[in-house]
């Protein structure tokens, strides 16, 4: 397959060095001192599970430059969602597809504004991945698994595509039943782990061995929870449980370091309105209490546009 990775970041650039090592055609969207250095030096994975060197790379900042693509597997930050959805369309054709592994809950929406509808597989991975340094990636954590669903939750000649390309790449692939039900399900624990890990500069599995972090972990894991079904969306009555187990499964040697708590220690954006934003302004509208979300996202609030590094507690 053709692959377009639009978002090189520590997610994408991750899957794509893993289709890459499994013979895809794998172009990377980049910019800034990351394209230059897949252009130069290719694109390094640093990983406990093994290292791995993806040279030489194509890789592009104009999408104009790529021609059309199979697939896209979209993973930039979502405040760039709108404005990547636009870049997309150049490297589209009447079969290319739009696989999204975004954090939050409204990225397939957002994106159908712009490039159609029927165009975008909506999808959650569970994998800690960051740039290290220009054109390396370092693989942290998570399960290596990914979980897709089509819009109308049926199986489709894409997801059977999907179902087969991840295994390929020694990665887990899992069609999903419901589209909403993993999204949220995923979100449960995301957004709890980029709220209290930010204001704690600490990954899941640290949290959890503290008696009174971890407690108000689920506190904020329920709370997305509470929202969920208040909004109609059916989740199963283990899902914060289940979520609970998932950390706990995967603490030998490693940890679930949240995206958003990464980008505070390095001085970058926050994907914080979309995020704690949205769980805040939901949880207000369904007549939900969001106590420790909200208490987050008013407490990053200073620090969502970037600019200074270092955890919340030497910020503060």
């Amino acid at each position: 397959m053709r692959i377009a990775i639009m978002g090189s970041g520590g997610m994408g650039g991750f899957i794509g060095a893993k289709l890459a090592g499994a013979g895809h055609d794998v172009i990377f969207i980049a910019r800034g001192k990351h394209l230059n250095a897949l252009k130069s030096s290719g694109l390094k994975l640093l990983s406990k599970e093994g290292n791995l060197h993806v040279n030489p790379v194509e890789a592009y900042e104009n999408t104009q430059d790529v021609g059309v693509v199979d697939l896209i597997i979209f993973s930039v930050k979502l405040y760039d969602t709108e404005q990547a959805a636009k870049a997309c369309l150049p490297m589209m054709g009447d079969k290319t597809f739009i696989l999204t592994l975004q954090n939050g809950v409204q990225s397939v929406e957002i994106i159908s504004q712009t490039v159609g509808n029927d165009k975008t597989i909506g999808g959650s991975i569970y994998v800690s991945a960051n740039i290290d340094s220009p054109g390396v990636i370092k693989h942290s954590g998570g399960n290596n698994t990914i979980h897709f669903a089509e819009l109308c939750n049926r199986k489709s000649t894409r997801t059977d595509i999907l179902e087969q390309l991840f295994p390929e790449a020694g990665l887990i692939g899992i069609r999903a039943e419901n589209l909403q039900e993993m999204l949220w399900t995923k979100f449960i624990l995301l957004c709890a782990n980029a709220s209290i890990g930010s204001l704690t500069d600490s990954g899941a599995v640290t949290m959890c061995r503290d008696p009174d972090t971890k407690e108000i972990l689920l506190a904020a894991m329920w709370e997305v929870y509470h929202v969920a079904t208040a909004m109609g969306i059916s989740l199963n009555d283990d899902a914060v449980e289940k979520n609970l187990d998932l950390i706990l499964s995967v603490g030998k040697g490693k940890d679930l370091m949240a995206s958003q708590c990464l980008d505070l220690r390095q001085g970058n954006r926050l994907e914080l309105e979309w995020i704690q934003g949205t769980v805040h302004r939901l949880g207000k509208k369904y007549n939900v209490p969001t106590p420790v979300n909200s208490t987050a996202y008013v407490a990053l609030k200073r620090f969502s546009q970037g600019g200074n590094k270092g955890s919340i507690i030497e910020k503060l």
